[in-house]
């Protein structure tokens, strides 16, 4: 997928929202709801295109996320995100409905002071709320033009 192809629709905020409402409940899971294909999720909630359709069922563990990552990614968690959102910038500079990343190896989203990331953190499984502050990159998803859609 090319970074061209992403755009943020025009209801882009209320698409978040409820990504995020249906995914408070669900446990942190391999391959189906994890960081990566979480962060993939809210991409896909803000602009319609799935940047890991490739890598969908391909996977239920660690070992076998790294080796999608390899032959459907760039290799790695941080190049892959690269070839999909564009150079990173300072997570101070992210915004709300930004990719964040952190420690190189997870991937989520912001909402302002706060990032939401799914996994098994401070006795929590699925959706945790960890400051943005914390991260080590940030991701912008452009904006759809006002003369284009997004579905």
């Amino acid at each position: 997928m090319e970074t061209s192809t992403l755009a943020r629709a025009p209801d882009w905020e209320e698409r978040l929202a409820v990504l995020l409402d249906r995914k408070s409940e669900e446990p942190f899971k391999w391959g189906s709801n994890d960081c990566a294909l979480f962060a993939c999720d809210a991409i896909k909630a803000m602009t319609g295109s799935d940047p890991a359709e490739a890598f969908r069922g391909t996977y239920n563990d660690r070992a076998g996320s790294a080796v999608a990552l390899r032959e459907h990614g760039a290799g790695t968690l941080l190049k892959t995100a690269t070839a999909w959102l564009g150079q990173s910038k300072h997570p101070a500079f992210a915004q709300r409905g930004d990719i964040v990343m952190k420690d190189r190896n997870t991937l989520g989203v912001c909402v302002g002071l706060h990032s939401w990331f799914v996994g098994e953190e401070h006795g929590q499984n699925g959706l945790v709320a960890l400051p943005t502050a914390d991260c080590s990159k940030a991701f912008t998803l452009p904006f759809a033009a006002s003369t284009g859609e997004v579905r």
